[in-house]
């Protein structure tokens, strides 16, 4: 026990009393030997509450929550913000700021023991708190005709989605999408199907609480005519197998019945005869006996077609079981989920291509105008405090050595460190005196009114300045340097948004048509497809930031400088040889063979098309006929490069267009084995009353419920990987594309560093290219892996953290369409 007090005691001292413990020699050991990071954090613990109280620091808990007037300037700052009312035996000096927060943290030590620091401790001021608060609502009045102009430029915005989402609310009738119409259909939903009117017209009919049908462009449009497979057979055919079925169906019932109870008695007397214990129990098996028929048992649903007269004319059967019925009401509880997904994440990328083309919003322009205020406020008030530790607290002179250099800081722009180790330590390696740097007399403190009068107030003959910390830690002005910095680029940083978007309030009108057929395009498939609209945003997403002009991404603004730099001095050599990597690719050497056997004719038809445009009426003709003799001359002479640009200009484009055709596709597949799914198990359970007899009978409802529960969960789930592979992708090209250019200028500079010989640099420099183009297209390919995976095994992954068994070998479907189409992609 002794041992153990003993060990916290050398332990407390030691982080206590961390500085003084500090040799000089290990410090000038540990400067020589650049092992200086150790010194970069003070490691000060924070005192609890009861623990300031219980040692005197302050008399209770209502000293750390104060008050500062307002104005805040200067003079209030230096008056009421302050840490100096500790006890009499103590001293404490401002540590850190956090103006946001309110939060002022104070640094104590015993009177007279300045270098040891105990600990830290919180204050809280709830008016500075307010007063640098980002305040939306005043932004809003200060700014509401800038916000009326964007809100009048973006109304058409918001008629295009309103008015989408109006032709399907306006309806009598719970609307379906064309993914709930299908599943409908799959799961023979009669509460949902009219199956009387779907026989008789030969199409899907709906009854009269629901509708899949609206109104837009004064054209009336319905969602059943895009489910071109025959749903009305699927009614015929699962009452036809209800029919055929259940006469086999009673006798695999009777043969199951007999077996599986014959089994269970005939193993109940053989143990009893042997007098061993049964460890069997029978109550398991009667009771999943008696749950299998209440869900299984399969009951006639009657539905009778009537005349006009009133007379019934026909009527038909479909068996349906209460398992069925919680099946669909499952099915349509993750539907909605799946929905209420696909919604927010649509939402969410439609918001960000509308702030990425460059159109003022009312959201940009209240907080851009909110944070200007903020930071602006913040920016003085740093700005004060850098005053009063430059002017008022400490000897800014004092702060360097003999040689000009900052005695206590590493940063060229300003002499304070940013915590108080660091100055320690430093002050040993200058090897002065100012280790005493608290110190009125020797050290770096201004004089008397670096305090504040409630450390003047003890001050005595045998009670010097020297006793107490001055009002700011040296570290404290250090830590404050840099929030002020971070403060005037933010504020730049909002200033100049503000400005962007006041200049685009005019001149983004240009782009609202744009981004309204987008909103039209990508609403409307939601309206109608459900969550499967998911697949549409990369579609949007390649309008926009590839083929589209609506706006220029940060991305490619900075793989347009890299590519630049890159390609200086390279003569043309870069696009060559950076573009036979693509030839690799499959069909690149078809295009090429192609366009090299027609290069004459290429060359003429550009020629004749730039001579053309370049006059009019027999002047066209003539200048047309010269292009065209001039660009079979040029064909002839350089088809090889002709052929090796058209191929290369394919092969990028198909690697461009492929993650976004891919999601779409393989998402596409994926939907399609949920759908297949959804329908195998439906008609599956139908015949599952005959296990109901067998041994194990409650273990198998539950490995099948569990099986349709995996099911159900993969709606959500798809919308979810779906998303995730766009953002994958997105994230892969990000940072592989540049990541990729900057080993490729890495590489280049040191080829031009290594190697002297302008013929031997030169042909480095061509490998140096090749090796880019093939970065490149490895990048790309990867991204398609990704989307791949993602989309096709996120689900199982999820499965086997929630110990849930999907259907591996419908899942495994994919995986062999993947091969199929593998070997075909690889036969052309």
């Amino acid at each position: 026990m002794n041992k153990i007090f003993f060990l916290l005691f050398i332990i407390f001292s030691i982080n206590s009393f961390a500085f003084t413990e500090i040799s000089t020699s290990t410090v000038q050991e540990d400067y020589k030997k650049g092992n200086m990071d150790k010194y970069k954090y003070d490691n000060l613990t924070p005192i609890s509450t009861s623990s300031l109280v219980s040692r005197g620091i302050i008399t209770n808990e209502s000293n750390l929550i104060r008050n500062i007037p307002e104005p805040i300037n200067k003079s209030n700052i230096k008056n009421h913000i302050t840490c100096s009312f500790v006890g009499a035996n103590w001293t404490a000096t401002i540590y850190s700021i956090n103006a946001q927060a309110g939060t002022v943290t104070c640094m104590v030590s015993k009177k007279g023991d300045l270098y040891n620091p105990i600990g830290t401790f919180d204050t809280f001021y709830p008016n500075l708190k307010k007063a640098f608060t980002l305040d939306l609502k005043t932004a809003e009045q200060q700014n509401q005709t800038l916000i009326n102009n964007a809100e009048t430029q973006f109304q058409p915005l918001k008629n295009t989605i309103n008015s989408i989402y109006q032709s399907t609310t306006s309806q009598n009738g719970n609307y379906l999408t064309i993914p709930e119409l299908l599943t409908a259909a799959i799961l023979t939903d009669t509460d949902i199907i009219d199956v009387q009117s779907t026989r008789a017209t030969n199409k899907l009919q709906l009854k009269n609480n629901f509708v899949s049908s609206y109104s837009t462009n004064n054209q009336f449009i319905d969602n059943r005519d895009y489910i071109l497979t025959d749903t009305e057979t699927i009614f015929d055919v699962y009452s036809g197998l209800s029919d055929v079925s259940m006469t086999y169906l009673v006798l695999l019932v009777a043969f199951f019945g007999i077996w599986g109870v014959g089994s269970k008695v005939l193993s109940h007397f053989t143990s009893k005869a042997e007098d061993k214990q049964n460890h069997e129990k029978v109550s398991p098996y009667i009771t999943g006996i008696i749950l299998g028929i209440l869900l299984f048992f399969p009951t006639g649903f009657k539905e009778q077609i009537t005349n006009s007269s009133g007379n019934v004319v026909a009527e038909y059967n479909l068996m349906k079981t209460k398992y069925q019925d919680w099946e669909k009401s499952g099915y349509a509880l993750f539907t909605d989920w799946a929905d209420a997904a696909a919604k927010v994440i649509i939402d969410a990328e439609v918001n960000a291509i509308v702030e990425k083309s460059g159109v003022a919003t009312k959201d940009q322009i209240i907080q851009a105008s909110a944070g200007i205020s903020q930071y602006k406020n913040l920016t003085d008030f740093t700005n004060n405090l850098w005053d009063i530790c430059r002017n008022d607290i400490y000897n800014y002179n004092g702060l360097f050595d003999s040689d000009g250099k900052h005695q206590y800081s590493t940063d060229p722009n300003q002499p304070f460190p940013t915590n108080e180790k660091w100055a320690y330590v430093n002050s040993k390696i200058k090897n002065n005196t100012s280790t005493l740097y608290y110190s009125v007399q020797d050290g770096e403190v201004k004089g008397n009114g670096s305090y504040n009068p409630n450390v003047i107030g003890k001050v005595g003959a045998n009670n010097p300045l020297d006793n107490y910390y001055p009002e700011y830690a040296l570290s404290a002005c250090g830590k404050n340097y840099y929030e002020h910095q971070s403060n005037v680029t933010k504020l730049k940083d909002y200033d100049e948004s503000k400005k962007a978007l006041i200049g685009q309030s005019t001149s983004g009108a240009n782009k609202i048509p744009m981004l309204q057929g987008l909103i039209k395009f990508q609403y409307e498939l939601y309206r109608d497809w459900g969550y499967l609209a998911i697949l549409g945003l990369p579609v949007t997403k390649l309008q926009t930031e590839y083929i589209g002009g609506l706006y220029k991404t940060k991305r490619s603004e900075v793989l347009d400088k890299l590519n630049d730099q890159v390609k200086e001095d390279s003569w043309g050599t870069h696009m060559i040889m950076s573009s036979i990597p693509y030839m690799f690719l499959p069909g690149a050497g078809t295009i090429y063979k192609i366009v090299e056997d027609n290069s004459v004719k290429i060359a003429a038809a550009i020629g004749t098309t730039s001579g053309t445009i370049a006059g009019g009426g027999f002047a066209s003709w003539f200048t047309g006929a010269i292009g065209a003799a001039t660009g079979v001359i040029a064909g002839v002479a350089a088809k090889s490069a002709i052929a090796l640009a058209f191929a290369y200009k394919a092969a990028q484009t198909v690697l461009e267009i492929t993650p976004i055709v891919g999601i779409v596709i393989i998402g596409l597949l994926r939907f399609v084995i949920i759908m297949i799914k959804i329908f195998s198990f439906h008609f599956a359970s139908l015949f599952m009353m005959p296990i109901m007899f067998a041994r194990e009978n409650i273990q198998a409802i539950a490995r099948f419920t569990m099986k349709i529960f995996a099911t159900m969960l993969e709606l959500p789930i798809f919308v979810l990987s779906v998303w995730l592979a766009i953002t994958a992708s997105s994230l892969i090209h990000t940072i592989g594309d540049v990541f990729g250019k900057k080993i490729i200028m890495g590489m280049l500079e040191n080829n031009a560093l290594q190697q002297s010989n302008f013929i031997y640099s030169w042909i480095d420099k061509m490998k140096i290219y090749f090796f880019d183009g093939f970065i490149e297209i490895s990048v790309a390919i990867f991204s398609i892996i990704i989307i791949y995976k993602i989309i096709v095994s996120l689900h199982s992954t999820l499965f086997e953290i929630i110990e849930v068994q999907g259907s591996k070998e419908l899942d495994n479907a994919i995986e062999s369409m993947k091969n199929e189409s593998t070997g075909w992609g690889s036969r052309m």
